[in-house]
């Protein structure tokens, strides 16, 4: 009986398998369909991750599942879509976290994008001191590659913290390229 031979640390590997065994069914369908993202945006979310990527004369807009999550990696392909932003500010409460008093705050925004008239939009959120973010070009980003990454990582592991020197970069850099 080792140190982390619990049943609950086995079952987390296994969903770690789960979520890798997805990914690299996702990897595939993209390779198969001959999809080559110019650039992508991926934001955490409910412990998996949601994404827009600009290919060619067309939007995707990808969900990813949480380890141990029954729901799979999702694609949505759309010709046309407008993006906006919405500001979000989140005031931190006590000593913002400090030695785990209080509530952290956050400065950022939330992406919609509207796709289909009616629908609710696509949404990403991207704050700084409480969400992670990736930007990648091409298919450089590893939810792309068709091999098996030793130890099955949960891809959101990539993500880093937002910078809030960056926000009003990012969010203009994927206004322009939604909108043109």
């Amino acid at each position: 009986m080792g140190l982390f031979s619990s049943e609950a640390e086995r079952q987390r590997k296994q969903n770690l398998k789960d979520l890798e065994d997805k990914r690299l069914r996702f990897a595939q369908m993209f390779a198969e369909q001959k999809i080559v993202p110019e650039n992508i945006l991926f934001t955490q979310r409910d412990g998996g991750f949601a994404a827009v990527a600009v290919a060619g004369d067309e939007f995707l807009l990808i969900t990813g599942p949480a380890p141990g999550a029954e729901e799979d990696f999702s694609l949505l392909r759309v010709k046309q879509a407008r993006a906006r932003t919405e500001p979000i500010r989140i005031k931190s409460e006590g000593l913002g976290g400090l030695l785990g008093f209080g509530k952290k705050g956050g400065l950022g925004f939330k992406l919609l994008i509207d796709h289909v008239e009616g629908e609710e939009p696509f949404e990403l959120v991207v704050l700084s001191g409480l969400s992670t973010y990736l930007e990648s070009e091409g298919t450089k980003a590893a939810l792309f590659s068709p091999k098996r990454r030793r130890g099955n990582p949960n891809f959101v592991w990539e993500f880093r913290p937002v910078d809030r020197d960056l926000l009003e970069k990012i969010e203009s850099r994927w206004l322009h390229l939604i909108n043109g």
